[in-house]
């Protein structure tokens, strides 16, 4: 070692040339090493339940009526609807004197819409991770759900 007094003089020759100081520098080198604490598994469990579901039936019901007509016309004309009744002409060829073409008869066939709620049964299934921890040779344990951040990643606890 050195001794911390010195005693310094001063030289016309030893001031005309630079003086040297040494430095020094450390460096520090960091490594990472991985180390298990522990495992986790994810297992997905597929629940299935019935629930109801309500739906809309419609049912489209005819009722069809013959209505007589017996009246002599000079031609066929076609089928026709009148609001919610088709009308089906229905012609016929009778002898007369001569021969007359008559409306025998008209066919109406009337619809109606009706709507009933009904309600059907149907299995659905629903899906369910479990994220479960396991440290050294232990038991398992699952890990209570943290929200997401935007990103996608857990968030700090």
């Amino acid at each position: 070692m050195t001794d911390p007094v010195e005693t310094h003089q001063t030289d016309p020759a030893r001031d005309s040339q630079p003086e040297r100081i040494a430095s020094v520098a450390q460096r520090l080198h960091v490594d990472v090493v991985e180390h298990e604490t522990a495992t986790v598994r994810v297992r997905k469990l597929v629940h299935q339940e019935v629930v109801d579901i309500p739906v809309i039936l419609k049912r489209r019901v005819v009722s069809v009526e013959r209505v007589p007509i017996n009246r002599i016309v000079n031609e066929e004309h076609a089928p026709r609807q009148e609001g919610d009744t088709l009308v089906v002409p229905v012609f016929e060829y009778v002898p007369v004197t001569e021969l007359r073409l008559m409306l025998k008869e008209e066919v109406w066939m009337r619809f109606a819409e009706t709507e009933e709620t009904s309600v059907h049964r149907a299995e659905v299934q629903k899906e369910e991770l479990v994220v479960e921890r396991q440290t050294g040779k232990g038991d398992w344990v699952a890990v209570p759900e943290t929200p997401s951040s935007k990103d996608g990643e857990q968030s700090a606890s």
